[in-house]
């Protein structure tokens, strides 16, 4: 059977928290095989929180930073599979004197030559060695391979001396930087190169995209539309990282649909605080008058709802307070030839095939651009229900932390039925 892969771009720490308990919930259950957590994250505490929660490190883009891999100690190997195309970075920190570490350079200045410098704890989150000569250079004429995942073994002799083989050639010995406790091990790429780990394979993994950058979302498409062959039979689903409820027991039904059902680009979830679907969500009757109008918006984008936190909230407490969690639609599929906001969407791994997605508006892409190109409408699948918390112009007013904790505890009744 196909795999099924979550994507989600985190992460707000207080926002994901809740949908952290619903997809466990679905892994645990066999409905979704992998989920890939792509760190777009824009403070250091939120890293630090999706650093702590979440898998092991999958891929790393060439400016993120240092992430502990492993160890290596006199009894037991440090080894990995990694996929880089040059300036592979090991660091070394002795368990016996973290204030020194030992980085080691594999496959540098153009997959020519490896070096060594020692480094302070402090220069494992800069890139910055204009001040730092390297203790040794060695000549390793194409050591990294780019056409194959790179056999990585660092171990340690008797007196703790470390030796390093790439692809069971030897890069160096160095006997004048002993381990004798052995050592933690972190790894970048740099310089250009992109990193994979290979030999990951967690049911969570976490992606780290370049730190900082604006409209990072682009990365996740062109990394998946690199690899077609390996993804080509699985069944996407992305959502935000504020989605605060799901209806666990119809994520199933929506993954089936998405699978048999190709004629469609993308298929979304029946969210709820979505403009297009709010409107279908009343024009059902399902949304009562009360709540105000929510028209159609403008060629699917923007309207009243996006950029009120006054509606936003009221939406919420509306759906808070029904006890039966169904919007319904007035039909249970509604075909739509227009933008829609992506907050949980479905696409089949064969359509990474057009998903070399430039930087830019990964949503119209997705809901226009794509789908008028290929002649394939989106579509709105009516018995899977999620919340989405809120949309950019909608903070400016929108009582998060009330909601966040009523959404804690609805979350917490629906998991433990």
């Amino acid at each position: 059977m196909a795999p099924v892969i979550l994507v989600t771009f985190a992460g707000r720490q207080e926002r994901m928290e809740i949908l952290t308990h619903y997809v466990r919930k679905a892994i645990d259950d066999g409905i979704i095989d992998e989920w890939h957590l792509w760190d777009f994250t824009r403070s250091p505490e939120d890293h630090e929180w999706v650093t702590r929660e979440f898998g092991p490190v999958r891929y790393m883009s060439s400016e993120a930073h240092y992430q502990s891999k492993g160890k290596v100690s006199l009894h037991s190997p440090f080894r990995m599979d990694a996929r880089i195309e040059h300036d592979l970075h090991l660091a070394l920190v002795p368990i016996d004197d973290p204030e020194n570490c030992i980085e080691v350079v594999v496959g540098g200045w153009n997959n020519q030559h490896s070096a060594i410098r020692k480094i302070k704890p402090h220069d494992l989150k800069s890139f910055d060695r204009n001040d730092i000569a390297p203790v040794w250079v060695g000549t390793t004429p194409c050591i990294i391979s780019p056409g194959q995942p790179n056999k990585v073994r660092l171990s340690l002799d008797g007196k703790g001396v470390p030796s390093l083989y790439v692809n069971e050639a030897l890069v160096g010995t160095w006997s004048d930087l002993p381990l004798p406790q052995g050592a933690n091990i972190l790894v970048r790429g740099g310089w250009g190169a992109d990193l994979e780990l290979t030999d990951v394979s967690a049911p969570v993994k976490r992606y780290l995209g370049n730190p900082g950058e604006n409209m990072p979302y682009w990365r996740a498409y062109d990394y998946y539309s690199r690899r077609l062959s390996q993804f080509s039979d699985a069944i996407f689903l992305k959502c935000d990282d504020d989605i605060v409820y799901a209806d666990i027991s119809k994520l199933s039904g929506f993954i089936e649909f998405r699978r048999n059902n190709p004629q469609y680009f993308v298929v979304s979830a029946n969210v709820l605080n979505n403009g297009v679907c709010a409107y279908w969500q009343q024009a059902a009757g399902t949304l009562p008058d009360t709540l105000g109008e929510f028209e159609r918006p403008p060629g699917g984008f923007g309207g009243t709802l996006w950029q009120s936190p006054e509606r936003a909230e009221q939406l919420h407490d509306f759906f808070l307070a029904k006890n039966d969690k169904r919007l319904p639609l007035p039909s249970p599929v509604i075909d739509w030839q227009e933008r829609q906001s992506i907050n949980f969407i479905s696409w089949l791994g064969k359509d990474l095939v057009y998903m070399a997605m430039p930087k830019g508006d990964d949503e119209y892409a997705f809901t226009v651009g794509l789908p008028t190109f290929l002649n394939r409408p989106t579509a709105i699948y009516e018995d899977f229900v999620v919340s989405h918390l809120s949309f950019g112009p909608q903070e400016r007013g929108l009582n998060v932390e009330r909601l966040i904790s009523a959404y804690g505890d609805l979350m917490r009744t629906q998991l433990a039925a």
